[in-house]
Formats: C-alpha cells, structure tokens, sequence
C-alpha cells in the first residue's frame, strides 16, 4: 500500500463539462491563478488545473512536495481517464514520473509547456547553468523566501519584455496566492537540481508534444534536438515566447495544441 493511496490534488475545473479531459499543472511557486490564461484558451475542453503539494488547495498535502515520485501518484489518482495531461514548467518532472507510472492508461496524450525532464545542463544536454541553481537555493530562507519570490517574478517581468498589463498580472497573481512554506519552496528547487527523468521520458508510448519559447533562459529551445523522436515525441518552438508562451503567443500556442491533440 503507497502512502499516497486514496489522497487527491486540489483541483479547479472549468470549460465545457463533459467535454475532452484536458488537465494542467503549474509550474514551481505558482499555484493555478497562473494557468487561468489556458481557460480561456481552450474554452472547448474541460480544462482542470491542478494545485501541486503545498499550493492553493493542495496546501494540506505539502509533505509529498519532497518526492517526485509521490507527486506523480497523487496526480493519477486525480485525473480523470482517457485525459490529455497538459505540465508547465518544473512540473513537467511530475507528470513524466506519472506518465512511467500510468498501468491504468488513464493519460491519452501528453503536453509539456516549457518543461524538460532534467533541467541542469551537462555535455550531452542543453540547461541551465548548475551553479545558478545552486545559487537561487540560498536565496530562501524562512525571513527572506516571499521577497524572493517576488524578485523572482520582477525579474521575469523585466527581461521578457512584458507588457504593463501582463506584468500587473503576475504580481497580482502573486499577491493573491500568499505565501507558500520554505520546505515547498526548497523541495521545488531541489528537484530541479538532481531530479532527472530522461530515461523514464525515453519510454513513454502514447503521443507527446514539446512546446518551447525561442526566448526562454530556463528552459532551453534547443531541447527540440533531444526530445524529438518518431513516433511518440514531437517538438515545437513558439520564436517569441519566453518562459509563459500562453500570455505572449496565445493563438499560437492554441493553434498548436489544438492541431496534436486532433491529430491521429
């Protein structure tokens, strides 16, 4: 018996009730104010956005932040079968780990939004710097973590060339979640550091599509050279978009997903 039996992740559910199962999970210290942008984008689905371990109302399940694994199980016991499992960003690593997990088939296709199964660089693969995620770890503590959050986001603002009203967004976005525990945080990041799932994403049979902004830092475009292969892994990169194509390029990004999802 797994500890995370029976326990399910906060959802919000909007769109067209009966319609296609479409499922999203945000990214790291962000809880679903941040996804709504995609509510409207597939307004034709029913689109369910999932709070992860420790945000929005999955805040009471904060003790399975630690463990990508536990997070991928929580996640299928929430899903609904025959649904199209949609991860932005730090998430990804989760629904790739709930992907290898799936013995019920419950997802149908799967799409990842910026998202990579292992997020550090090494000389066969395109990352971010390990250094500088080592760095942003000790940026948290229990005094200073909302600050730094809210740096964090600023700067996402001001390097990716956000609009006034897109940025006012995000910070209101921020201000509404509150604040999220340090161990949450530092859980979040510490997956980003060591967890690699590449061998667990090289096995996955069912259809998959790879979405990257040309302008992201994060999350490198050249992934597309890594994660495109036939027949179960495609690749597309959207050329203005950073790290939240779905507030820069959101007709593309619709185009896009609506094209895989329709496709046989």
């Amino acid at each position: 018996m797994n500890i995370t039996d029976n326990l399910k992740l906060g959802t919000h559910i909007y769109g067209k009730i009966g319609g296609i199962p479409l499922v999203i999970t945000p990214g790291w210290a962000t809880d679903c104010r941040f996804l709504e942008p995609l509510v409207k984008l597939f307004s034709d689905y029913e689109v369910i956005l999932i709070d992860m371990p420790g945000y929005g109302l999955s805040r009471n399940l904060a003790q399975f932040s630690s463990s990508i694994r536990q997070t991928g199980n929580l996640l299928l016991n929430t899903i609904p079968k025959e649904c199209i499992l949609m991860s932005w960003s730090l998430s990804t690593l989760s629904c790739i780990s709930a992907l290898g997990a799936d013995k019920e088939s419950k997802i149908k296709k799967f799409i990842s939004l910026c998202g990579t199964p292992r997020f550090p660089c090494d000389p066969n693969w395109p990352g971010v710097d390990y250094k500088y995620v080592l760095k942003s770890q000790k940026l948290f503590n229990e005094e200073a973590n909302q600050r730094s959050i809210k740096l964090f986001f600023k700067l996402q603002t001001q390097t990716n060339g956000y609009s006034k009203e897109i940025n006012e967004w995000i910070m209101d976005c921020f201000t509404k979640m509150g604040e999220i525990d340090t161990l949450v945080l530092k859980n979040g990041l510490n997956h980003m550091s060591f967890s690699d799932l590449r061998y667990t994403l090289n096995h996955v049979t069912i259809p998959c599509l790879h979405i990257f902004g040309q302008k992201d830092r994060l999350v490198k475009a050249e992934l597309v050279n890594k994660l495109t292969k036939a027949p179960f892994h495609t690749c597309s990169i959207l050329k203005n978009s950073a790290h939240m194509p779905f507030i820069t390029e959101p007709e593309l990004l619709k185009e896009t997903v609506n094209s895989f999802i329709n496709s046989k």
